[in-house]
């Protein structure tokens, strides 16, 4: 009997051991949807957010505090493409067209991004899909660096100088061109840079991403033009801005200085408006 007992407690354990290594029941770090979509996972916990005030090409919004990310959440690898957006809405509004499907979509507003993905949600009958928060956005970026980009420090302004975090990671004004240094700006394909610690692309540069959070515009005494939000505090979780007439977009454009390229920058248009900088990446909730 005894022997018995041993016996179906070893056969326990070992299933155990089973359900967390077998691919099967384990939860995937990867996924990919029906318009070819891949998506990484991103767990939860906390990070800094935000920049210190020593760092180079800072803005005066950009006030450094702890914020919990409370669910894990699976993030979009890359930005939306332009066959990825065609596929599922039968045109393709981008500005570069003619430079092809692998490429960012791009000229699109946050309204269309909207659209777009109550369209994907009702063609896969689900509703797990959305632009990510501002927090979250950040988050992903980071990938766990503290430093203005997700593996280096800002070091230069200019458009005529290499970056060096940034050279062989992001599509920017010194490297987006026909020559380099600057000249002849354009987005380039998704994935052709290299990808952060956490296997997501084209976080800084390419195009500017739109976000899920509100904004204003001007701070309560009028003296400060930019992002104003009430989710910049500390120990806040899972912040979302929904006050506001303006839309935050994060991450740089492939026109622009580095300053514009770090992990904290922080913009806003209305949500209406089209500009051939402007694209979007979507999450899916577990």
């Amino acid at each position: 009997m005894k022997l018995y007992l041993k016996f179906l407690i070893i056969t326990f354990f070992g299933f155990l051991v089973y359900l967390n290594c077998d691919p099967a029941f384990a939860e995937p770090n990867i996924f990919t949807n029906k318009l070819g979509m891949r998506f990484v996972l991103i767990h939860s916990g906390s990070f800094l957010m935000g920049s210190p005030k020593s760092e180079k090409g800072r803005q005066w919004n950009e006030k450094r505090h702890k914020v919990m990310i409370s669910k894990s959440f699976y993030m979009g690898e890359t930005e939306v493409t332009q066959g990825q957006w065609e596929k599922l809405v039968g045109f393709n509004p981008s500005s570069f067209s003619k430079l092809g499907k692998n490429y960012p979509v791009d000229t699109i507003s946050w309204d269309q991004c909207m659209e777009f993905i109550k369209v994907l949600n009702k063609w896969e009958k689900t509703g797990r899909y959305r632009l990510p928060t501002e927090a979250e956005w950040e988050y992903a970026c980071r990938a766990g660096s503290t430093s203005a980009f997700s593996n280096g420090p800002i070091t230069t302004d200019s458009c005529n100088k290499p970056e060096p975090a940034l050279i062989h990671m992001a599509w920017y004004c010194y490297n987006s061109g026909e020559k380099s240094p600057a000249g002849g700006f354009k987005p380039h394909p998704v994935k052709t840079g290299k990808p952060n610690k956490w296997g997501i692309y084209d976080m800084h540069g390419n195009v500017q991403e739109w976000v899920l959070d509100s904004c204003r515009w001007r701070n309560f005494w009028r003296t400060r033009v930019g992002v104003v939000t009430d989710t910049y505090k500390n120990n806040i979780i899972d912040p979302l801005n929904k006050t506001g007439e303006h839309r935050i977009i994060r991450g740089g454009g492939w026109y622009q200085k580095s300053k514009y390229q770090r992990c904290a920058y922080r913009s806003y248009y209305k949500p209406g408006v089209q500009r051939n900088s402007l694209g979007f990446r979507i999450v899916a909730q577990q």
